[in-house]
């Protein structure tokens, strides 16, 4: 770039447009934005190191299971957790998915971690029975937090407060299937879940009913 003394300009020419003199031969290279680092590759590197890591101790925990004590399989103890522990750094802690989407995640995630723990360590399915439905509670209540800390973003977390409202039914289905056989967790699971969307319904503002009914056709 030249510089213009006459006029303060900066151009690339090397006479003034303004006032047809001839520029000083000074270059000057200007940054008219600072170099942008792009953190991809190195979140990329960290989950594939990660995932190594996981497949290094679960190949390591079968092959040591199986040569030790190959009736009995206590390695998906450790596949369970490892798992989800791979799922939870790569997705919600490396990952820049929307926290409505981290927290759905972690309910599904958390749950099957939970079933490949109850069903090693007998299927006595208290998973299915206590923790899940209480789980899915846990996570609608973040979500109901997230909205009400948050009203001007409801619009973005709409979506994932319908989502969990019908994942509270599920254990109900749970039940009516005889995949689980105490009542009273899923029944309060699907209760709050009920609540939460009445309540909804009750306190929306014009818009966000509106916006229920867009998206619903209610």
């Amino acid at each position: 770039m030249h510089r213009c003394k006459n006029c303060g300009v900066w151009i690339a020419h090397r006479h003034c447009p303004l006032c047809k003199r001839q520029l000083t031969e000074e270059n000057v290279s200007l940054d008219m934005y600072p170099p942008y680092h792009s953190d991809v590759k190195r979140r990329n590197l960290k989950q594939r190191v990660f995932l190594f890591i996981a497949i290094f101790i679960i190949s390591s925990s079968l092959l040591i299971n199986l040569l030790t004590t190959p009736d009995q399989l206590w390695v998906f103890y450790i596949v369970g957790p490892v798992l989800y522990a791979l799922l939870f750094i790569n997705h919600t802690i490396l990952s820049k998915a929307h926290a409505g989407s981290k927290i759905i995640f972690q309910v599904l995630a958390l749950s099957a971690m939970l079933v490949v723990i109850d069903v090693a360590a007998g299927g006595t399915r208290w998973s299915v029975h206590y923790v899940i439905p209480f789980l899915v509670i846990v996570a609608t209540l973040m979500v109901t937090i997230i909205i009400l800390s948050k009203p001007m973003k409801w619009r973005e977390y709409l979506g994932y407060m319908m989502t969990m409202i019908s994942l509270g039914f599920i254990p109900v289905l749970l039940f009516l299937s005889a995949l689980s056989y105490v009542l009273w967790p899923s029944a309060v699971t699907a209760l709050y879940a009920l609540l939460t969307f009445i309540g909804m319904g009750l306190f929306a503002n014009k818009t966000m009913k509106n916006e229920l009914v867009r998206r619903f056709h209610f």
